[in-house]
């Protein structure tokens, strides 16, 4: 039957056969699978139709059968009542005439009254054989039908249904003799006089007829059949045609999610079919528009449009390449704007951004057409100039000083006058690859800043700076495996209030693994990571992992809490919120079990934008704390802005305390302020006793260091590892 379908549909049986009894689909053909099921419901109905025909034309036949042969019995009946009288010769020949009408009538029996023959005729010569004498039995049921409504007896054959035997007794109806004169017509029911004279029996046989019917029904049966073929192919040309606007959407589709958003859809004639195809012109257009606008997020600085860091190493990477093979020469100008912070202090982020714009703007007019420029991060650009020389990059880079020296900001009734620092390193080769490059131009821009700002400086390879340069690169390709590899590990360093001798949380610090097994402390690479722009990854493996590990360790510790540094990358992310809410929701972490670090310099030097990020993360629940306080700018005003919730004094405050008096009324101002502002202070590098009694009697809320606890691969219990005595340790010899 499968092959059938295929054959007559155009379908391959194993296209079919794909068609699994379990109910597992393979890849079918839509016209193929609507074809198959408009047969199978055809053939179904036209079964049912065929057997609904056969057996109601049985039924039909059956009851003709037997009402026929009831009509021709009395027809008989009468006609072979004058056999019974004498001197009637005519009655045979009618007889005769009346069967041959009749070819369904095999053989008529008539018998006398005690069942024997009297008299038979055959319809056909292929007759043969004597009809018995009628059994004592049977004389008895039939005499019993005389003047019943139906007396006749009527038997067939269940192997032939079409053949019957019929007997029915023949009798004469008289009325009593009453005399003519006597005799009342108007009486009730006159009782009539039955005499009982023979019987008569016929032999029918329909099959003659049924073969005919049968043959014509199944000629209908073929034809049907020939119909249901011609309406599958018809069918299948019809739905071909219909279907073909879709066939032609295949292989655009097909494009488009190859990524061919220039794909072209033929029109389409039907409604439905022209509303896909306008819907999937939609979609091609939303998602050419959405890759346009990834691809220049993913190449572009979002404040300024110029190229970012990404899209400058790949344009370097093929500028290294072009120099090799061409031998040519190329510079790489390093760009940091001297004194920018200032502007962001006196009039905001908002402000430090516009300024920013305006020097992307000046750069791309001072360098055009030769010069590629990008912005590196923060106040950082980065110039690609192809095909120059050394005096010419030189001349150039006065250009762009001289330039930076007239590009005057005015914000809020102040006038800033921007200056740079330029370093610059010169590509001849594919000696040093991009990372090499760029490391050289950002030494040549520190030199530039030490020696007084505001002036260029030349990227000279000395033995130290050629050393620097390698460890660096090598730092680079160290933190690329370990962000890769998970090669980096967690350590947990108590904090305790200093009051009650309680561990409240503990600080996560980073460590990597080195090739000996031995972890390294992050001041050995982070320069590195932060030069070379690993920190966004390094925060998120940081970030990710410690409030993974932290949801493990609360199951049995629900009051453990963790404080996570988090660098200048971090901060200036716009999803940063949203990236630690998403994973606090999927690690089931409460938000006011997480502080997350700040340092002093960092948040100065971003301060409305920091703020913000601040707010938006104490809006979540999570704590700040600003780290390092006292090695930046110390202006206690910045704590009116910052709504942080801890003060971490730096360690240098309190390495030797006991010793410095001026440390001491340091402590002590910031045990004060921090007091009034409603935040707890965290003194850092507390190695001693002695120092712990002292930062006690300051005022100090919180301590860590050493002393405290180290550093540890498990966060340490609530307990102190080591008893406190304040009191044994006091120290008595404290000015102010």
């Amino acid at each position: 039957m499968r092959r059938w379908i295929a054959t007559v549909f155009g379908a391959s049986p194993e296209m079919l056969a794909n068609i699994a009894p379990s109910g597992r689909l393979g890849k079918r053909v839509l016209i193929n699978e609507i074809l198959s099921l408009q047969l199978i419901i055809t053939a179904i109905i036209g079964a049912l139709a065929i057997a609904g025909l056969y057996w109601g034309g049985q039924w039909v036949l059956q009851d003709n059968y037997s009402r026929w042969a009831m009509q021709w019995t009395e027809e008989l009946n009468e006609l072979g009542a004058p056999l019974y009288l004498p001197n009637d010769d005519e009655a045979i020949l009618r007889l005769e005439s009346f069967i041959d009408k009749y070819p369904e009538i095999d053989r008529v029996s008539y018998y006398e009254a005690g069942g024997s023959v009297i008299h038979t005729l055959k319809n056909s010569p292929e007759i043969t054989g004597k009809n018995p004498t009628i059994g004592a039995a049977k004389l008895l049921e039939l005499e019993s039908l005389i003047g019943t409504e139906a007396p006749y007896l009527v038997e067939s054959s269940f192997l032939n249904a079409r053949a019957f035997q019929i007997m029915a007794p023949v009798w004469t109806e008289s009325i009593p003799g009453d005399g003519l004169f006597n005799f009342d017509p108007a009486a009730d029911s006159p009782r009539k006089q039955t005499n009982l004279i023979g019987f008569v029996g016929l032999e029918l046989d329909f099959s003659l007829f049924h073969n005919r019917l049968l043959t014509n029904i199944k000629i209908a049966i073929s034809v049907l059949l020939l119909l249901l073929v011609v309406s599958g192919f018809l069918g299948r040309r019809y739905l071909a045609r219909a279907l073909t606007a879709i066939s032609d959407l295949q292989q655009p589709i097909a494009e488009l999610a190859k990524g061919n958003l220039a794909v072209e859809f033929k029109p389409a004639e039907h409604r439905e079919i022209s509303e896909i195809v306008e819907a999937l012109e939609t979609t091609a257009s939303a998602l050419g528009e959405r890759d346009a606008r990834l691809l220049r997020l993913a190449n572009h600085d979002g404040l300024t449009g110029l190229f970012n860091r990404r899209r400058l190493v790949e344009e370097l990477k093929k500028e290294i390449d072009n120099v090799t093979v061409n031998e040519t020469s190329s510079a790489m100008l390093f760009i940091d704007l001297d004194q920018f912070k200032y502007v962001n202090d006196t009039c905001g982020h908002p402000a430090g951004d516009r300024l920013i714009r305006k020097v992307a703007d000046q750069l791309k007019r001072t360098v055009a057409p030769a010069g590629l420029v990008a912005r590196f991060g923060g106040d950082e650009f980065a110039v690609l100039v192809r095909g120059i020389s050394k005096d010419e990059t030189r001349v150039l880079a006065d250009q762009v000083l001289e330039d930076m020296r007239r590009l005057a900001h005015i914000e809020d009734d102040h006038i800033f006058h921007v200056h740079c620092s330029i370093g610059i390193t010169m590509i001849s080769s594919g000696k040093f690859d991009h990372d090499d490059i760029i490391a050289q131009a950002d030494i040549a821009c520190r030199e530039a800043k030490e020696s007084g700002r505001n002036r260029l400086q030349f990227f000279s390879m000395s033995d130290r700076e050629a050393e620097k340069i390698v460890a660096d690169v090598g730092w680079v390709n160290k933190l690329r495996e370990a962000i890769d590899n998970d090669l980096f590990v967690l350590r947990f360093q108590p904090i305790v209030e200093i009051e009650t001798g309680t561990i409240t949380h503990h600080e996560v610090l980073l460590r990597l693994i080195g090739d000996n097994g031995k972890t390294i402390s992050p001041d050995a690479f982070l320069p590195a990571a932060v030069r070379f722009g690993l920190m966004a990854e390094i925060d998120t493996w940081v970030v990710t992992n410690a409030l993974r590990v932290l949801a493990e360790y609360r199951e049995t510790r629900p009051d453990l809490r963790f404080s996570l540094n988090l660098s200048a990358n971090a901060f200036e992310a716009e999803d940063l919120t949203g990236f630690i809410q998403s994973h606090l929701e999927k690690y089931d972490i409460p938000p006011n079990a997480v502080i997350f670090e700040i340092t002093e310099s960092l948040a100065v030097r971003h301060l409305s934008y920091v703020e913000c990020q601040i707010a938006s993360l104490r809006k979540l629940g999570c704590e700040l704390a600003l780290d390092d306080f006292g090695t930046g700018y110390s202006s206690f005003g910045y704590l009116q802005r910052l709504e942080v919730d801890y003060i971490k004094i730096d360690g240098c405050f309190v390495r030797d305390l006991v010793n410095k008096p001026v440390d001491q009324k340091m402590i002590r101002m910031i045990a004060e302020i921090g007091q009034e502002a409603g935040m707890k202070t965290v003194a850092e590098y507390v190695q001693s006793g002695p120092t712990l009694a002292l930062l006690a009697d300051l005022g100090i809320d919180y301590a860590q260091g050493y002393f405290i606890g180290r550093p540890t691969a498990v966060p340490t219990t609530k307990s102190m590892p080591i008893p406190i005595n304040l009191n044994r340790h006091k120290h008595t010899g404290l000015n102010g």
